[in-house]
């Protein structure tokens, strides 16, 4: 089982700091390592195709885990959303 902690902010007067810190936390209090940090610097306009989440969807085995600090963090709409948890 590989567990990627996914990061993404919109712009580059944002940081991933944050949202590192939060899984940081999260990881601490579930006793989990994370194996792998994907982070990125790019619009969830952006189609999937074409940022480092949709590689990693593509690379997830049946065990892993990928963890975000919140689901906006994977995309911009609900049903984007939804087809990437599908």
């Amino acid at each position: 089982m590989t567990i990627y902690a996914y990061c993404r902010v919109s712009s580059n007067l944002q940081t991933i700091e944050n949202q590192r810190f939060a899984l940081n936390e999260f990881c601490e209090k579930n006793n989990l390592t994370v194996s792998i940090w994907v982070e990125e610097t790019i619009s969830s306009r952006k189609p999937l195709k074409e940022r480092k989440l949709g590689k990693l969807l593509k690379k997830l085995k049946k065990d892993d885990i990928r963890i975000s600090t919140e689901l906006s963090r994977l995309g911009r709409s609900m049903m984007e959303v939804m087809g990437i948890l599908n």
